[in-house]
């Protein structure tokens, strides 16, 4: 009997050491501060480091801010879900990473309240979606780096709002969204301000469906096209905008390129965009509820209108 259970034993412990490990001290709520140290990341004991609180926080746990702290040479993945919220700046300084990957399936995370400044260093985007779940931005700025700032490009299907929040001066476009094999996305975007990037908002069907909706918002003075949908096999590729301002963009307000692609247009000003107020190509689509306003040339102007009801 006694070698019987020696062997159990024997059995349990090599089957445990496949098991995965837990972080050792994971909490619901870790906290960052510009003078922290150590790993723990308590309220008593914050660290410095957001790799060491992703370690210690708990899933869709949480990690604080004392205090406006900078944090650099950010190139973190990431799966678990979590809510980062921060009154801080960011400043990444890995050229070779984003500067949050998220690669979790399923996964969720909140980004609230952070500023994200690459005046220091570069990354090859400021936040990067491989993985699939929801992502949630508020009251955020992303400025200033030598890359797109929100490249989306999910292998699943995701849900993204961003609400109350700029992007701005980045050397790509602002945002792009375009999922790999076997993503989607759903996307709102509420009072954003896209300005003085190279592009403006880019989407993407090649390989899945895109559907964005986007209000109370401005998009100007972006070098190349103020909002691009590009229709692709990957499935339809859709866009509604009411209540927005979309002005002084380098090349069109407005362009839409595939037979999968279209647009619906509400409430919206249109203003002295350089090749014109709309583009519509390859059979793309835009289409007015007859309440919008163009301040100088329309371009391939409005294609259909649609009635309101």
């Amino acid at each position: 009997m006694i070698r019987i259970i020696a062997k159990l034993f024997a059995i349990t412990l090599v089957l445990t050491a496949f098991l995965p490990v837990a972080p050792l001290f994971a909490a619901p709520v870790t906290y960052l501060a510009t003078n922290g140290s150590g790993t723990s990341c308590t309220f008593s004991q914050p660290c410095v480091s957001l790799f060491n609180a992703l370690s210690a926080t708990d899933d869709h746990g949480q990690i604080t801010c004392f205090d406006s702290a900078t944090f650099s040479n950010l190139g973190d993945q990431f799966s678990q879900n979590v809510t980062i919220d921060c009154p801080g700046v960011m400043v990444t300084g890995n050229g070779a990473f984003p500067a949050l990957g998220l690669t979790g399936t399923n996964q969720v995370v909140k980004i609230r309240n952070l500023t994200f400044n690459g005046t220091s260093g570069g990354a090859v985007a400021i936040i990067k979606v491989f993985g699939s779940g929801t992502l949630i931005i508020e009251n955020c700025v992303f400025e200033n780096f030598p890359s797109v700032a929100l490249d989306i490009e999910p292998n699943g299907p995701l849900n993204l709002v961003i609400k109350n929040s700029r992007i701005s001066n980045n050397t790509a476009a602002g945002v792009l969204i375009k999922p790999a094999a076997g993503g989607s996305v759903t996307a709102t975007f509420d009072g954003v301000t896209i300005t003085n990037n190279a592009g403006g908002l880019r989407t993407d069907t090649t390989n899945g469906a895109v559907r964005v909706d986007i209000s109370n918002s401005t998009i100007n003075n972006n070098a190349n096209n103020g909002v691009i949908a590009i229709g692709g096999a990957g499935g339809q590729n859709v866009m509604n905008l009411s209540r927005n301002v979309i002005a002084s963009n380098g090349q069109v307000g407005i362009e839409v390129s595939g037979t999968t692609a279209g647009a619906i247009v509400d409430t919206t000003l249109l203003d002295s965009n350089t090749l014109g107020a709309l583009s519509a190509v390859s059979s793309g689509r835009i289409l007015t509820y007859q309440n919008n306003r163009i301040v100088g040339s329309p371009g391939t102007g409005f294609t259909g209108t649609a009635s309101p009801q």
